[in-house]
Parts: C-alpha cells; sequence; structure tokens
C-alpha cells in the first residue's frame, strides 16, 4: 500500500520513484535501532545466550521434530499461499483491463493506464486485507487457540480463491475478491510472529523460527518461474493464470489435513 501512495501517487516517475520506496525503508530500520538502543534483553534469553550455540541438526533430534514439523507445515502452506496469489496480481489486473477496454475500444494509451489502475486497485485490495487480518490472527489465536486460528483461515483462504477465480465474475468484483483473498492469505501471517517463536525453547528460538519459515520460501520459491513463464503466453495469460490460481485454492486445503501434525501452544508456558 506505502509503496503504490509513493510510486504512484506522490512521485509518479517510474525513473525516480523506486528511490524513494528504498528511503522510506529507513523508517522500520531507524525503528529497529531505537528499539535495539532502549529495549532490555530479558533475563531469560541472557542466560540462554551463555549456553552452548545451537545447532542446525538438533532441530532434526527425536526431541525436537514434531516442533520443526508443525512449524514448517503451516509456514509453507502459507507461503506458496502468498506468493502464488500476490505474484499473479499484475498480470491478472493487466489481463482483465485489456479485455475491458477492448469492450469499450480503447487505444493502447488508455488500455495501459487502465491497466495500471487495476493493478493498483487489487494490490491495495490484497494489502488492505493482509493489514486487518494480520491484526485479527491476535485475538483469534488468544481466543480460539492456535489449531482452530489456523483451520479458520485455511479454509477460509480456500474459499476465497476458488470463489475469486473459478466462477464467472464481472471484472471490477474480481479484483475486489482481492480483499477476502488478503484477509486470509495475507493475514495468517501475522501468526508466525509469535507461533513460531512458542514451539521453541530460548536456545533454539531463533534458529528453529527461522528455519521452519525461510525453508517455506524455498519451496515456494519456483513460484516466480511459474508467473513468469505465464506472462509470457501472451493472449492466454490471463485464462492460464486464472485457472492456476483456482487450482491454488487446494493448498490452505492441504494444510488443513496437516493440522494434526501441528502442535497447540495455547495456554502453555514457554520453553527455557
Amino acid at each position: 500500500f506505502v509503496t503504490f501512495q509513493i510510486t504512484g501517487v506522490y512521485f509518479n516517475d517510474p525513473v525516480v520513484s523506486w528511490r524513494y520506496v528504498f528511503l522510506f525503508g529507513l523508517v522500520p530500520a531507524a525503528a529497529a535501532f531505537l528499539i535495539r538502543l532502549f529495549i532490555k534483553e530479558p533475563e531469560r534469553w541472557k542466560k540462554a545466550a551463555h549456553q552452548q550455540t545451537a545447532k542446525l541438526s538438533e532441530l532434526f533430534s527425536p526431541q525436537y521434530i514434531r516442533l520443526t514439523i508443525s512449524g514448517f507445515a503451516m509456514a509453507v502452506t502459507a507461503l506458496i499461499m502468498w506468493w502464488s496469489c500476490n505474484a499473479f496480481i499484475p498480470v491478472v489486473a493487466k489481463g482483465l483491463a485489456a479485455r475491458e477496454a477492448q469492450i469499450l475500444g480503447f487505444d493502447a494509451f488508455a488500455t495501459e493506464a487502465m491497466g495500471q489502475q487495476w493493478v493498483k486497485t487489487a494490490t491495495n485490495s490484497f494489502n488492505i486485507g493482509g493489514l486487518i487480518g494480520t491484526l485479527l490472527t491476535i485475538p483469534a489465536a488468544k481466543m480460539l487457540g492456535r489449531k482452530k486460528m489456523f483451520f479458520i483461515y485455511y479454509f477460509a483462504a480456500a474459499v476465497s480463491i476458488m470463489a475469486a477465480f473459478g466462477p464467472d465474475l464481472e471484472p471490477h468484483t474480481r479484483l475486489y475478491m482481492y480483499f477476502p483473498i488478503g484477509l486470509t492469505v495475507f493475514g495468517v501471517f501475522g501468526s508466525f510472529t509469535y507461533y513460531l517463536p512458542e514451539l521453541f525453547p530460548t536456545r533454539l528460538r531463533g534458529t528453529g523460527a527461522g528455519f521452519t519459515y525461510n525453508i517455506g520460501r524455498v519451496a515456494a520459491a519456483a513460484g516466480p518461474f511459474l508467473v513468469g513463464s505465464i506472462a509470457a503466453s501472451g493472449t492466454n495469460a490471463l485464462d492460464s493464470a486464472m485457472n492456476v490460481l483456482f487450482w491454488v485454492g487446494i493448498v490452505p486445503i492441504t494444510g488443513i489435513f496437516l493440522l494434526p501434525l501441528v502442535i497447540e501452544t495455547r495456554g502453555q508456558a514457554l520453553a527455557d
């Protein structure tokens, strides 16, 4: 959302706008610096820091393997969903705009302008939904528990994705369907900030949370290559993208079937 405000509203010049996006990135960096400066490390962490350095292989030991599988199962599901839905936004939005512009008899310049505007609409819908969904994971996890929270988000994600890319919808309706997709597909990421650290003891917390999340990113790395291949297919790009996205709805359903492997951390004390 902020990126589009910078590049599309305040600095609508592709030559320099990306530089202001990077400049804006200094804001969270400054916040992180202030946190490091003024926030004290907890005593539990200080004690753990003097212990033997955690080894990656420990995550696969009999003591911790279930924790590793639990975190990885939920993270890889969310990452594949997110990469698929987010990466195809330009292909879908521009494809829908091109078809609508052809019906309306627009020239090439007007078609391109419409495409950019529709990409902005879809992206903002996705990101605003994601912001709200991220915040909602906290009360949902507190009231229902982590496993039920994951079930609700993944079930709603499957419904949203298949409803957005399955039936024949009016183009603007399809664009705004990115809001419920963002609410669920993007929103579930709010849970990983607390769920993954909850799984592991202090000594392994950073290693475990980092590994289970980032190995999921490796699994989702094929997504951009698929997007590029479909985007290069020309006039068939929109139909191909929507067909792929409809079947992406199976990914959160797979995540639901993985829930028996997930460890519930609600109400449990953090391991030392």
